[in-house]
């Protein structure tokens, strides 16, 4: 029987793009002909000419020879094509591309993924970045991700999705939140370039780089845009926020040894040091990073921010019987320093400079040990559980609020503390862990929602409690688990802060103020004692840099108190444990306040 081809416009339902499909005539058994579809979409870079856009067929991430493509012209594209398949959209701009504001100084290329490609921007290449990377298993996922990064941030682009396309219309005026995502997002562009150049443009260890530092500091770069941002503007910001964006060298190694390992390298997992009532956790991850917190301790002078709120971060080598750390935060008085140690370890026993520490573990009970959110640049946190029944729960400052001198207690929740309290598998289900009764540590009320409740064992050997997935180090899963304590983490805490600190009262008070610019850009100055339009005149700083290697210890804190506006306070302190000074951040100061035209 012969079968009948009947011509119709078809509207496949993918939002962002527009297929004409042309039907082939013929009859009796004939293959039908090749359709044709016509795949549009705009970009996100300042109407960008002369640029390829493509069909991904080979999923490489680079426009290749043969693939259907077209040229931008005015940051438009329409590819013509008779494939098939459905292959993910790119864009790759080179230096032979231009802008509204000259020639593009690096290549770079963007993406979107398959039928969100209306517009194409650095917001949907963070999405497939994410996907590609496996720090989100899908669109769906990559997108909870980011958005939970961006949507509200502090008040400043409430209501923006990633699909939107933040130019305005010719004839309207762009918002501010339009115009704050416009400039983040050349930001980013500006972070690929640099990462693609250091990676290998248009491969996919590129974009699977282009997420390892980037999502977790969007709330931080949004918060530095002003309204409006000039080239000379913009390039200032990305160099004083580039370790924000753009992955060290060393951030992609430990990428590269978390996904290579395969099985528990002989110091990898959580370990405890017992002194009298000071009880001190060290944790090493697969990815050449380690984590050290003190969990329990006698509060006093030489302890005032270690309980809890403290802790100490950064790499790790092993050698051989040398263990080098290098750190990346110091944020307690009590902890390793950095350079190198002796340490031997022997089965679950490890000797560090002379003393003993124990590893985490148990023949018995799997669950003892320590467990780590796996990809966790954005949101560091750990779980280790004790063979009596105990655990230790913590995160970390991962995200900034608003700066002022103040958080609410919903910021504070979300940012740091430690939980300690007791679990057990359930006695009706060995898949199931119940958490009991907690011990409030300094701040444990607030490191994560109430108690974590149940847990559930996976058939992968993950533990996952209410909108958190664990993996245990010492295992496969967490060999290859990027832990997440890195220099981005240390970037989005200080960068673009304020700080102030009054001498003085009255009319003979002076007001000195620090703005830390980037991790190695720290600038200081005073307040004018007459207001005046020159620039502020700077002055030394007390530290040029925020690497706690100089021997200057740098802590971001809240409130040593217990009552609620305590906890909600925040500081910053500088020099040593016995001699701190205290400076309280601030909103970027105005000439009017400052006296003088503020620093940028």
């Amino acid at each position: 029987m012969h079968s009948r081809n009947t011509c119709a416009l078809s509207a496949l339902a993918l939002a962002a793009s527009t297929f004409l499909v042309a039907c082939g005539g013929g009859g009796g058994d004939d293959e039908p002909a090749p359709t044709e579809r016509q795949v549009t979409g705009t970009v996100l870079d300042r109407a960008l000419n002369n640029a390829t856009a493509c069909l991904d067929l080979n999923d490489n991430r680079a426009c290749d020879a043969g693939e259907p493509s077209a040229m931008t012209s005015n940051g438009s594209f329409t590819i013509s094509t008779t494939q098939a398949a459905d292959a993910i959209v790119l864009v790759q701009a080179t230096t032979s591309s231009t802008t509204s504001e000259g020639p593009v100084v690096a290549p770079y290329v963007l993406t979107a993924p398959l039928g969100r490609h209306a517009v194409i921007s650095p917001y949907t290449t963070l999405l497939q970045s994410e996907v590609d990377s496996g720090r989100s298993a899908n669109v769906a996922q990559a997108e909870e991700t980011l958005l939970s990064f961006l949507v509200g941030t502090a008040g400043q682009v409430g209501g923006i999705q990633l699909y939107d396309n933040y130019q305005a219309a010719a004839d309207t005026t762009p918002s501010a939140a339009q115009q704050k995502m416009l400039a983040l997002g050349q930001l980013l562009t500006r972070g690929f370039a640099e990462t693609a150049a250091s990676v290998g443009g248009g491969s996919r260890a590129a974009f699977e780089a282009y997420s390892a530092v980037a999502p977790g500091s969007l709330q931080q770069l949004l918060y530095q845009i002003p309204t409006t941002l000039t080239p000379e503007q913009r390039e200032a910001l990305f160099l004083a926020t580039r370790d924000s964006m753009v992955p060290s060298a060393a951030t992609l190694a430990g990428v590269a040894k978390a996904k290579a390992a395969t099985a528990a390298q002989p110091i990898e997992g959580a370990w405890v040091r017992t002194d009298g009532t000071t009880r001190e956790v060290f944790l090493f991850g697969g990815d050449g990073t380690f984590v050290h917190q003190v969990v329990a301790t006698p509060v006093g002078a030489d302890y005032a921010f270690d309980n809890g709120l403290g802790y100490r971060y950064g790499r790790y080598s092993l050698s051989g019987s040398t263990l080098t750390l290098e750190l990346i935060e110091a944020a307690n008085a009590r902890g390793p320093a950095a350079g190198t140690h002796s340490a031997t370890v022997s089965g679950n026993a490890m000797t560090l400079d002379g003393t003993t520490l124990t590893r985490v573990a148990s023949a018995s009970n799997p669950l003892v040990g320590g467990w780590v959110r796996p990809q966790g640049l954005a949101r560091p946190e750990y779980m280790v559980m004790f063979d009596d029944g105990s655990y230790a729960h913590s995160g970390f400052y991962y995200q900034n609020d608003r700066q002022t001198g103040s958080a609410t207690a919903l910021e504070t929740a979300r940012n740091v503390g430690v939980q300690i309290g007791s679990y057990a598998v359930s006695a009706g289900n060995a898949d199931v862990v119940e958490f009991g009764a907690t011990t409030i540590d300094f701040n444990g009320n607030l490191s994560v929602p109430s108690n974590p409740g149940v847990a559930h064992i996976q058939s992968d050997g993950s533990i996952s409690l209410s909108g958190l997935r664990l993996v245990k180090l010492g295992s496969t899963l967490g060999a290859q688990a990027v832990t997440g304590f890195s220099e981005a983490t240390r970037s989005r805490i200080w960068s673009g802060r304020y700080f102030s600190l009054t001498q003085g009262t009255g009319a003979g008070a002076t007001v000195q103020y620090l703005y830390v610019k980037g991790p190695g850009t720290v600038v200081a100055f005073d307040r004018p004692a007459a207001v005046s339009a020159a620039a502020c005149v700077t002055k030394d700083a007390p530290f040029t840099n925020i690497d706690p290697s100089d021997g200057i210890l740098k802590q971001l804190v809240l409130g040593t108190g217990t009552t609620g506006t305590a906890y909600a306070q925040r500081r910053m302190v500088y020099g040593t444990p016995a001699s701190f000074v205290t400076m309280l951040p601030i909103a970027r100061p105005t000439d009017a306040t400052a006296r003088c035209v503020v620093p940028f």
